[in-house]
């Protein structure tokens, strides 16, 4: 008697076992944080920004969770705006999520959250967990784009003070003879000393300064979850997958 063939087995998408993943973790986090412990393992590592904004990290499945529970999550209300995936190392799982936290102050603070997911017997675990609120106003540590400061951008593009008529009476204007009338730079060739010097004039090419004319485009990340796309529990994705 023939073997009749079996079902093929349902593979989930990168994207649905990430949305799965945020859709149930953020959920436990604010509703049973002694919970949030068995996403991860004891070679897991929780990072998270201490008071003074310098990160910390934690690994054991007890540090993280004495982490967790000291943070207070029950008493923020979290708001997810997007949740990226895709595949990485040794068929793990990169994902980054943005998104906001409002506590009983009424107040908003906006994070980004990166989770590398380790793949195991049945799913997935939290190998690395990096925390960091994205502040809107400017970070007094930053650093200068393209090697340019802020600073160095603000006195380029403040004009001098102009002279007035009485000031150049009593100011007037000198050169020195070390000048040269033609503004040329002065190339010297040291195995042509008969015909002396060689002056060329150097055109200097204006330099484009990001961040002066240039315009901001921003692009939004895909919605979590799509409108279209069926709902899919963590757990129950894991399950499929064994």
């Amino acid at each position: 008697m023939a073997m009749q063939e079996g079902s093929p087995v349902f593979t989930p998408s990168t994207q649905v076992i990430g949305n799965a993943f945020v859709e149930q973790y953020y959920h436990i986090l604010h509703q049973s944080p002694n919970l949030v412990h068995r996403f991860y393992q004891d070679s897991s590592h929780l990072s998270r920004p201490d008071m003074h904004g310098n990160m910390t990290t934690v690994t054991t499945l007890q540090a993280i969770n004495e982490k967790v529970l000291s943070l207070n999550y029950e008493d923020y209300t979290a708001e997810i705006k997007t949740a990226d995936a895709e595949d990485s190392f040794e068929k793990g799982i990169i994902l980054l999520v943005t998104g906001s936290l409002t506590g009983k102050d009424n107040v908003k603070k906006k994070f980004a959250q990166t989770f590398f997911l380790a793949p195991q017997d049945k799913g997935y675990f939290v190998l690395n967990d990096v925390f960091r609120y994205v502040e809107e106003k400017e970070l007094q540590n930053s650093v200068p784009a393209n090697g340019i400061s802020e600073q160095a951008s603000i006195s380029a593009l403040t004009p001098e003070p102009e002279l007035t008529d009485d000031q150049l009476a009593k100011e007037p204007l000198t050169y020195s003879e070390e000048e040269d009338i033609n503004n040329g730079a002065e190339v010297c060739d040291p195995l042509d000393k008969e015909e002396g010097s060689v002056v060329e004039e150097e055109v200097v090419e204006p330099q484009n300064i990001a961040g002066q004319n240039e315009r901001i485009v921003t692009v939004d990340s895909a919605p979590m979850v799509p409108d279209d796309a069926p709902k899919q529990s963590y757990a129950s994705i894991v399950s499929q997958l064994q």
